[in-house]
C-alpha cells in the first residue's frame, strides 16, 4: 500500500485534548490541514484546545466522549455515517497512569477502570471503527515502553498496555486493506503524572530524561505514513526494548532498582 496521505483528510484521535494526543492534533491539521474529530472526556479541554488553533480550529472538531463506554463508540460509527464522513485513520492516544504502588495496596475497582481506558477502549473503537474506513486507511494504537518490558509499582498500567500492545500486533495480521501501528512510547513531558504524588524536584528530574511531546507526535504521525508496524520513541524505551530482548529475566528486576535508587519518592 502507498503511505497514508493525511492531506485534508479526516482523523480521529481520542485523547485529543492533552498530552500527545493533543500534539498529534495539532502537528495533523498544521502541516495536513488535517480534519481532527478531537475526542476526550471534557469538552471544556477541547474548547481550550480549538481556541489555541486560531483560525485553523475549523479543523479542530471537538466531541466530547467517555471512550470506555461501547454505546458511545456506536453512537460516533453512527454519526458518521448519517453525516457521509468517512475516516481515514484512528489515532487512540487516551489513557491514564495510575498512582505508583505495589499490587497489593491496588483498589480492584480502579484497576478496572485503568483497564477501560488502556485497553477496552480502543477495542471498542476499532470495533466499530474500522469497518468504516476505506481501503488504505490506518490505525495507530497508543500503547507504552511498560509493554516492552514490564517493571515493578505498575502493575495494572504494564498489563493494560501490554493487553493494547497484543491486540494491536494480532489484528495487524487480519486486516489487509488499512495498516495498523503500534506505538510504544518512553517517558514524555505531558500530563500523565497527575495521578502521582510528585514534588516539582521530582519532577524536574523526569524531564530530564522525558522527550517532548511535539517530537514525539512527529515522529509518530511520520511513522503512521510509512505504515510502519511497530512504533518505538524515545531512548528509554528503546533500552527497555533492549534489556527484555536480551536478558528478560533480569531486565525488569535491573529497572525497578534503578527507579527505587533515583532517588524520586515516586518510585519507592
Amino acid at each position: 500500500m502507498k503511505r497514508v496521505d493525511f492531506r485534508g483528510a479526516t482523523v480521529i484521535v481520542t485523547g485529543a485534548s492533552s498530552g500527545i494526543g493533543r500534539s498529534i492534533a495539532k502537528r495533523l491539521i498544521d502541516k495536513y490541514a488535517s480534519k481532527i474529530i478531537a475526542i476526550a472526556r471534557g469538552e471544556e479541554r477541547l474548547l481550550a484546545v480549538k481556541s489555541e488553533l486560531g483560525d485553523k480550529g475549523e479543523n479542530y472538531i471537538p466531541y466530547p466522549m467517555d471512550v470506555t463506554v461501547l454505546e458511545n463508540w456506536r453512537a460516533l460509527a453512527d454519526f458518521l455515517k448519517k453525516n457521509d464522513t468517512v475516516p481515514l485513520v484512528l489515532i487512540n492516544c487516551a489513557g491514564v497512569l495510575p498512582k505508583f504502588e505495589r499490587f497489593e495496596s491496588v483498589d480492584i475497582e480502579k484497576a478496572k477502570q485503568v483497564l477501560d481506558l488502556n485497553f477496552y477502549s480502543v477495542l471498542y473503537s476499532v470495533k466499530e471503527i474500522a469497518p468504516l474506513l476505506p481501503r488504505g486507511g490506518a490505525i495507530a494504537n497508543i500503547s507504552s515502553a511498560s509493554a516492552l518490558c514490564p517493571f515493578g509499582m505498575v502493575s495494572m498500567y504494564s498489563a493494560s498496555k501490554a493487553a493494547c500492545e497484543r491486540f494491536s500486533e494480532s489484528i495487524s495480521c487480519e486486516y489487509r486493506d488499512i495498516s495498523v501501528s503500534t506505538v510504544m512510547p518512553g517517558f514524555v513531558r505531558t500530563d500523565i503524572m497527575k495521578n502521582q504524588e510528585i514534588n516539582e524536584r521530582d519532577k524536574g528530574l523526569i524531564n530530564l530524561f522525558s522527550a517532548r511531546s511535539d517530537k514525539v507526535a512527529k515522529k509518530i504521525v511520520n511513522k503512521i505514513r510509512k505504515r510502519r508496524r511497530r512504533i518505538i520513541t524515545g531512548m528509554d524505551a528503546h533500552l527497555m526494548n533492549f534489556m527484555f530482548k536480551f536478558f528478560p529475566r533480569k531486565a525488569p528486576r535491573i529497572i525497578s532498582w534503578f527507579l527505587k535508587k533515583s532517588g524520586i519518592e515516586m518510585f519507592k
